[in-house]
């Protein structure tokens, strides 16, 4: 796909995406490519089959050599310092469990994912996930969710961990918020995804966020320009001394779930 307008550059990630609008005044997002992005792109491919809602559609590749998606309108939230709405964390959740029905039945023909060389171990439950369904990822139209960006570290993973990941800042547990109220929304996470409970879902939050440290020290190995960024800006110091901190906070909600 030929694009020669410059358009909005957005930063983040591996030196951010460009949103521009081509001749046809359709607006599509250009981003960075890697040695993942086949995978990703056949990925999508088979969630658009299924009819899966909420994700991008994928154009090919811009002259720049940058993958072409469709633009998802809305905002994204800052976990830092937003939360979503009840009924927007359960929707999303209810996204994520229909995320991993349609991929259920996904045989990629890559095993070459942003995190690695990796290949899916089914008999260990594993499929095919997000890994990334962060609140900053989120699309949200007027408080209410939308759709998951960002597929970059989709990979093969656990669905109990993408949900965890999903809840550390959806609920959010990466900060202190009153006990009975994260525990309410724990609640709420594990009943809309079904086949889980609480306290088993707090377990995979402190596996799940682990698994960030290890993934994280494997990108700086391997010169990874994303994982150096997020350790350039700080991120992975503070992600470390959150996941403390919810260790400490671990024992109250436990009693209250």
């Amino acid at each position: 796909m030929e694009e020669t307008q410059r358009g909005e550059h957005l930063p983040g990630g591996s030196g951010g995406v460009w949103r521009i609008q081509g001749p046809d005044g359709v607006t599509r997002v250009h981003r960075p490519t890697g040695a993942w992005t086949p995978a990703v792109h056949e990925l999508l491919a088979h969630l658009a089959a299924k009819g899966l809602d909420g994700i991008p559609e994928v154009y090919g590749t811009d002259d720049a050599g940058r993958e072409v998606l469709s633009y998802l309108p809305g905002d994204t939230l800052d976990p830092e310092r937003e939360q979503p709405s009840a009924r927007a964390l359960a929707a999303a959740v209810g996204w994520l469990r229909r995320f991993h029905d349609a991929v259920a039945d996904f045989e990629p023909t890559s095993n070459v994912w942003r995190p690695g060389e990796l290949r899916l171990a089914q008999d260990r439950g594993e499929i095919i996930c997000h890994n990334d369904p962060g609140l900053y990822n989120w699309v949200v139209v007027d408080g209410e969710f939308a759709g998951m960006i960002d597929w970059d570290r989709a990979g093969p993973g656990l669905p109990l961990d993408d949900l965890a990941f999903l809840v550390w800042s959806g609920v959010p547990l990466l900060r202190e918020i009153p006990p009975a109220e994260a525990a309410d929304r724990i609640k709420i996470a594990a009943e809309t995804y079904g086949g889980v409970d609480g306290r088993e879902l707090l377990d995979a939050v402190t596996r799940r966020m682990g698994l960030i440290e290890t993934r994280w020290k494997a990108g700086l190995d391997r010169g990874d320009p994303g994982t150096i960024a997020l350790r350039d800006a700080g991120i992975m110091a503070r992600h470390e001394a959150r996941v403390a901190a919810f260790e400490h906070r671990r024992e109250e909600l436990d009693a209250l779930l």
